[in-house]
């Protein structure tokens, strides 16, 4: 919410700011849980397909949580008793069951973001999303080593290190090494001024919990709750205000009209704190419950705890969720969205048959990629910056433009696939009337394409 800041001018922004004010109160309600759940999804699903990848991310485990809660509210599951005798019982199964789900799915977000980077316009230093972000954070702090010789080091680095964290997230015995590498990785990442890349980091941070071997997470919340009340009532208090401060200053900033940047950094001045509290708490929780040192026990404890899930005969259901993950993360190469999929900031390119990725070629099942259209001159602002570019954008996303253009006038000189032509609105040809007749409504929910580089050029960075 500090990251981005739109939810403020929606009634469905301010429900999910209030049942997320709820949650941080009252974490161990469930029933405050499901609100939560059902107001993130719903807010998150008006704005669709124009959500950032990693909060598309976020619905699929919000949906999955929500599933988790009704697997376990089934009467095969639920008892009234056992609940009403041992406080915390229900939390902790749906904790259980719906936790490998999670761990699958964010598992299978970080390989497919390092698999989309295996593309020779990643692997180009001059064009490299890697090198172009390590410059710009490199700006904003000056400390961070500059110049030509970190190009290949920050490319592979970011390579290897975005690899090696879901291979060590794989076993229990080195969850806790990945954690701690990727705490230092994302909070590096965090620096970089890009709206909603802190916002990222945030998300995994929160995850990060699910990784935490079972040692280092008993340690961590009987720590917590040797806390006095008084002081963890303070501790609450201070993150709210701080969050109220933050969203006060972000709507005043925006009603002088200061640029998304200005915003963006008063939320992340809130978010710093918060986030390396987090993961100090996570480092200290690790080294003092020895996990580095002692796996095997840790795991044998950790074993025990979570892996006894044979009571949940409806978990099945649950595998529905990582499936969709993976299933969305093969898009681009199968021809359908290119946004949306996890491949931001890959410098991927699958369009028009021609992919620059290493060893995918061209699977698509579909034709939206191939069907290609490039603006040469229009009277529509919305066209402008693609006249000047020169980008190519599939007529998917075109017509999606010209379909919710409200300039009345509209006349767009396109190349549709090597093709000249003249499109008006209200024009005769068919061509025309096709490019201004809006697609079906799930159609622009799910389907959503980024403009591309002419091709003979590299591929341009872009989220």
């Amino acid at each position: 919410m500090v990251s981005f800041q739109w939810w403020s001018d929606l009634l469905t922004g301010w429900i999910l700011c209030g049942t997320t004010l709820l949650l941080f109160v009252f974490p161990a309600s469930v029933t405050v849980l499901c609100l939560f759940l059902l107001s993130s999804i719903y807010h998150w699903s008006t704005l669709l397909p124009l959500v950032p990848n990693h909060v598309f991310f976020e619905m699929i485990v919000h949906l999955t949580l929500l599933a988790a809660v009704l697997v376990c509210l089934s009467k095969r599951f639920y008892e009234a008793k056992s609940i009403g005798q041992e406080k915390g019982v229900f939390s902790a199964k749906v904790f259980s069951l719906v936790r490998p789900f999670v761990i699958t799915e964010l598992i299978l977000l970080y390989l497919f973001t390092v698999v989309h980077k295996l593309n020779t316009d990643f692997f180009n230093p001059a064009v490299s999303c890697a090198v172009s972000m390590h410059h710009e954070v490199a700006q904003l702090f000056p400390g961070v080593p500059e110049g030509a010789w970190t190009w290949w080091p920050t490319i592979i680095g970011t390579i290897v290190i975005e690899l090696a964290i879901p291979l060590l997230f794989v076993s229990r015995r080195t969850r806790q090494i990945g954690v701690l590498l990727g705490l230092g990785f994302h909070l590096f990442l965090a620096l970089h001024p890009h709206g909603g890349i802190y916002s990222f980091t945030g998300l995994l941070f929160t995850l990060y919990y699910l990784f935490l071997p079972e040692r280092a997470a008993s340690w961590l919340l009987t720590s917590l709750g040797r806390i006095p009340l008084l002081f963890r009532m303070l501790g609450k208090a201070s993150i709210l205000s701080g969050f109220a401060v933050a969203i006060y200053l972000q709507l005043e900033a925006a009603r002088d009209l200061q640029p998304f940047e200005y915003l963006n950094s008063i939320g992340f001045a809130f978010w710093l704190p918060v986030a390396m509290t987090v993961a100090l708490s996570y480092l200290i929780a690790v080294l003092m419950s020895k996990s580095l040192w002692s796996g095997r026990a840790g795991d044998l404890d950790e074993c025990k705890s979570i892996s006894d899930l044979s009571g949940f005969r409806g978990k099945a259901c649950l595998w529905l969720f990582p499936a969709l993950v993976f299933i969305n993360g093969c898009c681009p190469y199968l021809g359908l969205k290119t946004t949306t999929a996890f491949a931001m900031f890959s410098n991927l390119r699958t369009e028009g048959g021609q992919s620059n990725h290493f060893f995918i070629g061209d699977m698509a099942i579909v034709g939206f990629q191939k069907d290609l259209v490039q603006v040469l001159d229009s009277n529509d602002l919305n066209f402008q910056e693609l006249v000047l570019s020169g980008d190519l954008i599939p007529w998917f996303e075109f017509r999606r433009m010209a379909s919710t253009s409200e300039n009345e006038d509209a006349e767009i000189t396109i190349l549709r696939n090597g093709s000249l032509f003249q499109l008006t609105r209200g024009g005769s040809s068919a061509i025309s009337r096709e490019a201004f007749t809006p697609h079906p409504w799930w159609m622009t929910k799910f389907l959503h394409f980024r403009s591309i580089s002419p091709f003979g050029q590299p591929m341009k960075c872009c989220w």
